[in-house]
């Protein structure tokens, strides 16, 4: 009976402890959760929320208009979801007009800092003094069901992070892009980028990406921009060049928007990229694609037309310091050009000759810019192709036509040289006029 007993006492220890120690089977903690709204919640902004937020909380934002610059920052927020919860993102909205935070004026609609996986979904944020959702220094943030609209800079930007989604949003009206990914660091297993299911239009630029890597951007829609999209080489940011994106299954179509003339409601906020003298270096205008400097890029099944200049460009900048800005090992693979021949590009292609690797094939419909077919079959050769080398010093007569293009003055009579047309209908979107005359053509 005593070993009986001691050995039923001994059971009851042991379940106990099992029961009492942590293990895989142990309940989970309750993850925070807030709520903001105008009127009946315990905080009444978005920043109040975030401040006494932790890790892995979810702030629920009810709809309303919010005039407040949001800042997250530190890692003591990882995991943060935002997130609003209107039937769509037009009812939660970051209004910047007048908005102040901390700093004075609010610059961004929500500004992440060091904070991994921080989610942004379902606000709209509009009429910032730059950007309407910027996260940098981060990795593993997603961007979903987002609005951007007439914020001076950028609509959604993400600088010096790895990994990270933006998806199912709609930028336009900004003074350079409205999605951009920029200086992202090398690595050695990449953890990359996707930009899918966008929409970018009444941009001077639809995508943007200064020194970025391992972008993917895909299944979107850029159209009605000064040119679709742009990944290009900077010195002005960190991790030079741009490298190894992919752009693919897009529609880039129509990006004929000559904002520089007086009656765009928008402005660039670009300088320029440059001078030679006296004359600035514009952005080119009814452009597709353009790629700055960029190396191993692939851009492949896209349906690309309607642009009045160029369907597709791979340019090399010859003043980059370090000659870092070279255009060398990009494909341009299967694209679908000038719709069947109902709503053509201008040139389909065109290359300033600078660097090398560079190839296109299978390109359904391909005219090219070059003074003769023996410089066409030079300038574009077919895939693959070794290795590129060369410099950011490109064809003499190449590099004249770019050079007379970019320095247009004033900037708005880059369209003198556009070959325009009327646009046979395209789903549910329309073409985007700038009223106004433009001066007198050179």
């Amino acid at each position: 009976m005593r070993r009986g007993v001691g050995l039923g006492i001994a059971l009851i220890a042991l379940v106990v402890g099992m029961v009492a120690a942590p293990g895989a089977s142990a309940a989970k903690p309750k993850q925070q959760e807030l709520f903001v709204c105008k009127h009946g919640c315990k905080y009444r902004t978005i920043q109040d929320a975030v401040d006494r937020s932790k890790r892995d909380a979810t702030i629920n934002v009810a709809p309303g208009k919010y005039r407040e610059g949001v800042i997250v920052k530190g890692h003591k927020h990882d995991g943060l979801t935002i997130q609003g919860t209107g039937k769509n993102p037009k009812k939660v909205i970051l209004e910047g007009k007048n908005a102040r935070n901390e700093n004075g004026v609010a610059q961004n609609g929500i500004e992440g800092i060091k904070v991994d996986g921080l989610r942004m979904l379902n606000m709209w944020a509009r009429n910032y003094a730059t950007n309407g959702f910027f996260i940098h220094e981060c990795a593993d943030y997603l961007m979903k069901d987002l609005y951007a609209s007439f914020n001076r800079s950028y609509g959604m930007y993400a600088f010096d992070c790895t990994g990270g989604r933006i998806t199912k949003s709609v930028g336009w009206g900004h003074g350079d892009s409205a999605f951009y990914i920029g200086a992202t660091p090398p690595q050695k297993k990449p953890d990359w980028t996707s930009l899918d299911h966008l929409d970018g239009h009444e941009n001077v630029l639809g995508y943007s990406g200064t020194n970025s890597r391992y972008v993917k951007i895909t299944k979107s829609d850029f159209y009605n921009n000064g040119v679709g999209v742009v990944p290009n080489t900077l010195d002005s940011e960190p991790y030079e060049p741009t490298a190894d994106g992919k752009i693919t299954k897009n529609n880039i179509f129509w990006n004929n928007f000559n904002y520089f003339m007086s009656a765009s409601r928008v402005e660039t906020v670009s300088g320029g990229l440059g001078q030679i003298g006296d004359q600035t270096i514009n952005f080119p205008t009814g452009v597709g694609i353009v790629l700055l400097g960029a190396d191993g890029w692939k851009v492949t099944k896209n349906k690309i037309f309607g642009n009045f200049k160029w369907g597709a460009a791979a340019i090399s900048d010859p003043f980059n310091e370090g000659d870092d800005a070279v255009s060398r090992n990009n494909q341009f693979v299967d694209n679908q050009m000038g719709r069947n021949g109902t709503d053509t590009n201008a040139v389909d292609f065109f290359v300033d000759g600078s660097g090398g690797g560079n190839c296109f094939s299978g390109n359904v419909s391909s005219t090219f810019d070059a003074d003769s077919p023996a410089a066409a079959a030079a300038l574009y050769p077919g895939c693959p192709q070794p290795a590129g080398g060369g410099t950011g010093t490109g064809d003499p007569a190449q590099f004249g036509k770019l050079a007379s293009y970019v320095l247009s003055d004033p900037p708005e009579t880059q369209q003198c040289s556009w070959t325009e047309h009327a646009h046979p209908k395209f789903k549910k979107f329309k073409p985007l006029e700038v009223p106004g005359v433009i001066p007198e053509c050179p």
